[in-house]
């Protein structure tokens, strides 16, 4: 970059955008972008932040866990409880179990990867057993150095060699960003988990039928003058009363 033009793009305060390879987060990234070039826009320059969606993002998905599923985050994966409990509180539906042995209803194991992963002798015999055992193994790389996270490299580093060559890692692990992308790493993480939008569905129901009647209410008609159409005070006639407000709906 020239060095007339340092100032100008590094010494601003301009936000700093990290474009993933995952779609789902390069769209967040384009989002920020979008956001920084329409508030220098002279239309919205009294503007600080222009909060901005698209439709469909998963942000915007209400999701739940409809059937039953229970997640193992075992005492021997450092910082799998956590990460289990961060699920939980966003997502209902979900049960956690932290028994030092698979509990017989788990549906999936937690498998928390950070710079601690393995450090634990154990974890490395319950991911043993766990596939043996057929259980579903999720897998989640922790990205945010506050929380231990570390690149991926390290995994091939600290994992049993017997795992590694089992095929441990041939399934893709779901990677947790820190900051805006954090909110999209626990919707794909859940989805993986088994939760659906079907809750979604029916407060979109919900928020049409409330839209439906608000546009009714603010349709009804004006009352008739006096003495048009309903007679001026007969008391008998259709709207009766002449003048009389609309009945509220």
């Amino acid at each position: 970059c020239p060095e007339d033009l340092q100032p100008d793009i590094f010494d601003n305060d301009w936000p700093l955008t990290i474009w993933y390879r995952i779609d789902e987060f390069q769209l967040i990234s384009l989002k920020i972008i979008a956001e920084a070039v329409l508030l220098c826009s002279p239309n919205f320059l009294d503007r600080t932040s222009l909060p901005l969606c698209v439709s469909g993002e998963l942000e915007s998905q209400s999701l739940a866990f409809s059937k039953p599923c229970t997640l193992w985050a075992s005492p021997a994966n450092a910082g799998a409880l956590e990460l289990a409990n961060e699920i939980a509180d966003a997502f209902n539906g979900l049960t956690i179990s932290t028994t030092d042995a698979r509990p017989a209803n788990a549906t999936h194991m937690l498998l928390y990867l950070n710079e601690d992963s393995f450090s634990d002798e154990r974890l490395a015999e319950q991911v043993k057993q766990a596939r043996e055992d057929k259980l579903k193994i999720v897998m989640v790389h922790e990205n945010d150095p506050a929380l231990g996270g570390c690149a991926f490299d390290r995994m091939f580093e600290v994992t049993p060699q017997e795992l590694i060559n089992d095929g441990l890692y041939r399934d893709l692990a779901r990677s947790f960003f820190p900051g805006v992308y954090r909110e999209v790493s626990r919707v794909l993480l859940a989805k993986a988990l088994g939760a659906t939008a079907a809750k979604a569905k029916e407060s979109q129901q919900l928020r049409r039928a409330a839209a439906s009647a608000n546009r009714n209410i603010y349709a009804a008609p004006p009352p008739p003058p006096r003495g048009g159409r309903g007679g001026g005070g007969g008391g008998g006639g259709r709207g009766g009363g002449g003048g009389g407000a609309p009945p509220r709906t």
